[in-house]
């Protein structure tokens, strides 16, 4: 992880005065800023619900950092797009419209401070991709050089097969059910080791015992209310039925996390830092060579209450 000498604090536009933002700015030294965005949501029994957020906004820090004094990170959105996993308790979730509405008057507020490089980054699978209809509408009418990215986007097969002993064995054949096999990164091995090595305080202590003790049960005697969040996921008889009914899987991610190091943690983050670092440079790399560019200017301020 990043080992800069620089205050953690300082790339994190939140604990910045108004002053440290404005001469930032008008010294040309601020070019970007990185929005992370994330979930609250059920992270099997052993990780905290707000892993995607966390995990998020500590790689977008790792990256800022990497490139200060040039990026700052903006407040994190902390609960995402997730009404299949509300039959777990403590879940949260937004409607897509509400999430983007959001997104676009923070990008919109950066903008009007003379902030023209913006990249948001998502560590939650179901906002994955949710920006990308929006995109080339918001960048014509902002004039911004926008984009998104999911931060584990950046690891390459190799890669993981090299770090996660479940997705060796997936590619050995040794997983032997659609259960296992499609259990490797949501609260598994993969995001458990990161955020051992990340947060460890938000990782608890389990065993598979305690696990089958709960007699856990995610389809069946469902509410009302929980079953008209699944509905339009409900294919094929999920979630008690199909091809990879629910407590299954549910299972199986339970048990792929127990292979989780705080190691394979740290060459992940290494990667996922590297990635978010090299999009958001590119981005501001692009920015500065469009005719006339000097950087971001920032706007004079008015004065007023």
């Amino acid at each position: 992880m990043n080992d800069h000498a620089v205050d953690r604090d300082k790339v994190m536009l939140g604990e910045c005065t108004r002053r440290e933002i404005r001469e930032a700015l008008q010294s040309g030294r601020l070019k970007g800023v990185i929005i992370p965005i994330g979930a609250i949501e059920q992270h099997n029994e052993h990780l905290s619900l707000n892993l995607d957020i966390v995990l998020s906004t500590f790689i977008s820090q790792e990256a800022a950092l990497q490139l200060y004094p040039q990026v700052t990170v903006a407040p994190s959105c902390p609960v995402g797009y997730s009404p299949y996993h509300m039959a777990r308790k403590g879940t949260l979730t937004l409607r897509k419209e509400t999430l983007l509405a959001y997104l676009y008057d923070v990008i919109e507020s950066l903008k009007t401070h003379g902030i023209n490089a913006i990249l948001v980054v998502n560590g939650h699978g179901g906002n994955h991709g949710l920006l990308g209809e929006k995109l080339p509408a918001w960048r014509r009418e902002l004039g911004v050089v926008l984009d998104e990215v999911s931060y584990w986007t950046g690891v390459t097969d190799q890669e993981r097969r090299g770090i996660l002993q479940g997705y060796r064995d997936l590619e050995d054949g040794k997983l032997d059910t659609v259960a296992r096999q499609t259990a490797l990164n949501h609260a598994s091995e993969e995001e458990t080791s990161v955020m051992m090595a990340a947060s460890p305080k938000r990782v608890r202590a389990f065993t598979m015992a305690d696990y089958d003790r709960t007699e856990l049960d995610y389809a069946r005697h469902l509410s009302a209310a929980v079953r008209a969040y699944l509905e339009p996921f409900s294919k094929e008889g999920w979630p008690e039925g199909g091809p990879n009914p629910e407590n299954p899987r549910d299972r199986a991610r339970q048990e792929n996390a127990t292979l989780a190091t705080a190691d394979k943690g740290e060459a992940l983050i290494a990667i996922h830092t590297r990635f978010v670092a090299g999009k958001m440079q590119d981005m501001i790399d692009t920015l500065d060579r469009q005719p006339g560019s000097a950087g971001n200017p920032a706007p004079a301020e008015s004065g007023g209450r």
